[in-house]
């Protein structure tokens, strides 16, 4: 059985940490707004570096970090090399083979794309390295969203990488009973997955079973309750300044922008 180690959630006694679960919408919100209102390799660069710091003062271990590269590197590549081929603009090719011209837009416009992705990924996951579940869904509930949706949103980040470990388990269970994966045609490698997936079903309705008895245990969706909190949010002289911070970086960039 998987544990709850397998969060996504890093826990560590930082400021970072520490900080409101609205301020930290309000960065995830502030740096998406940022990369794409100037699409600049610079903008993208600086969010990444920011994210970077955001890493180091949080004490993310590296191991964490390493996995977003590895998770968001193959997207960025095929990012890469597709806009490098098939967005060539105007320019001097630099080279040109069959119906493929690359110029120096083009490869411009490739490694932008490839950073902002690789910066919208490390802002969401600064965010889900230093929120736990509950902060999230006592944040997106502070600001006006129905406690059902942010539960939602908590359970599906919480149980999306707990089911990707189970594949796994599952996966290597079977190929240790003398299931054979490695087919050579696509049919068949799909054949050879089918006890894997059969043993998947059973697992996620167990899984969901469980999860709709303790909900139903703790009277969600029930009507005429008022739910209680053990910790109420109250924004901290901090935590405003880093709002400020925010609100100012943002006004300041689009105004710039626009004038």
């Amino acid at each position: 059985m998987v544990g709850v180690s397998f969060d996504l959630y890093v826990r560590r006694n930082t400021a970072i940490h520490r900080l409101d679960p609205r301020v930290k919408l309000a960065f995830v919100a502030d740096a998406t707004l940022l990369t794409f209102l100037w699409p600049s390799i610079w903008t993208a660069a600086a969010v990444i570096g920011a994210c970077l710091i955001g890493f180091w003062r949080a004490h993310i271990p590296a191991g964490n970090i390493a996995r977003i590269l590895r998770l968001v590197a193959p997207l960025m590549i095929m990012v890469f090399v597709l806009t490098a081929l098939f967005g060539a603009g105007s320019g001097p090719a630099l080279l040109s083979f069959g119906p493929f011209t690359i110029t120096t837009v083009s490869l411009m416009r490739g490694a932008l794309l490839a950073l902002r992705l690789l910066a919208l990924a490390m802002v969401v996951f600064l965010w889900l390295f230093t929120t736990d579940q509950t902060s999230m869904v006592r944040g997106f509930v502070a600001l006006g969203v129905p406690y059902e949706w942010g539960l939602t949103l908590a359970l599906a980040l919480r149980y999306l990488p707990l089911f990707a470990t189970l594949f796994e388990q599952v996966r290597d269970a079977q190929q240790a009973r003398g299931l054979d994966l490695e087919q050579r045609s696509f049919r068949g490698r799909l054949q050879a997955y089918l006890p894997v997936l059969v043993a998947m079903m059973i697992s996620a309705l167990r899984h969901s079973e469980r999860l709709g008895w303790a909900l139903e245990a703790r009277a969600l969706g029930a009507q005429g309750v008022r739910r209680s909190t053990f910790r109420p949010l109250h924004l901290r002289r901090i935590d405003i300044i880093a709002f400020l911070v925010l609100a100012l970086v943002l006004v300041a960039s689009v105004g710039l922008r626009f004038l």
